[in-house]
């Protein structure tokens, strides 16, 4: 009878750019963004794994309960990373639709697409955004204090929907305030952050589950940087390829030990 292999950790990841982003883009081939580096330690410690990484720009944390049938339902992970409520901080009153429009990186290069983008619609586009920085400094940063509750209550939802499937190990991520480069384009942002970790954290908390739980980002800052946000996240909004590292590492961590405590992953079960 052959040696039973052991069932493969399965991870699932998902959220916006911070989560598929490297600041900078256009380096080597080594610059894994952190899911890559979660497998990479997982299996260089000796535990089989599988992760799937489920992402997109801008994307919103009420999209999630669209989609989580089809990406939870039928691969039932063991592990669900959440870095979601970033994006929903950053912009006052410009729309999505036109956030998503202007940073668009599908249009092809066209002659007419070429002269729309760059004679009327980036025009428009950092017009909005300067007018929008200026009422940002003036308004209360946290004007709109729905937003918070409500991705609050999204992922909530989404976390009671994904516990029904084998109650998987759920971490749920701290933000990052942005980095110098965009603090006079978005003044309140760092403040509606603050509000969003207040209100995801005490959404985990209020959940009251070993298996739902709060990953502080803001430590690891401090450890391999010194505190310094702009070494953290060097465009401003999206993790360096060292600091991905060190996320990447410190969820390994943690995912394996939970793992260990797991008796559907050890080896040498018996075999039908």
């Amino acid at each position: 009878m052959p040696t039973p292999l052991p069932l493969p950790l399965r991870v699932l990841v998902k959220g916006a750019s911070t989560v598929n982003w490297v600041s900078w883009m256009g380096g080597p081939r080594e610059d894994f963004i952190f899911p890559r580096v979660i497998q990479e330690q997982l299996l260089a410690g000796g535990r089989p794994t599988e992760v799937q990484t489920i992402t997109m720009t801008s994307e919103r944390t009420s999209s999630i309960l669209r989609t989580w049938q089809a990406e939870v339902l039928g691969y039932s992970p063991d592990v669900v990373v959440l870095v979601y409520g970033h994006y929903e901080t950053i912009h006052l009153f410009i729309p999505r639709w036109l956030e998503v429009h202007a940073n668009s990186l599908r249009w092809a290069p066209r002659r007419l697409q070429s002269a729309y983008r760059r004679l009327v619609l980036r025009p428009v586009w950092k017009a909005l955004a300067r007018a929008q920085a200026k009422i940002d400094s003036i308004l209360p940063p946290t004007l709109r204090r729905g937003r918070p509750r409500q991705v609050a209550a999204d992922l909530e939802r989404y976390i009671s929907h994904v516990q029904s499937v084998g109650s998987p190990l759920v971490l749920v991520f701290e933000l990052l305030p942005p980095g110098s480069r965009y603090r006079t384009w978005f003044p309140g942002m760092a403040r509606r952050i603050e509000v969003m970790n207040d209100t995801l954290r005490t959404m985990v908390d209020g959940i009251g589950r070993d298996n739902v739980r709060w990953f502080p980002v803001a430590p690891l800052v401090e450890e391999h940087v010194a505190g310094d946000i702009d070494l953290a996240i060097p465009d401003g909004f999206h993790y360096s390829p060292q600091m991905h590292r060190h996320i990447g590492t410190a969820l390994a961590r943690e995912i394996d030990a939970w793992a260990a405590t797991q008796n559907h992953l050890t080896k040498g079960q018996e075999v039908l």
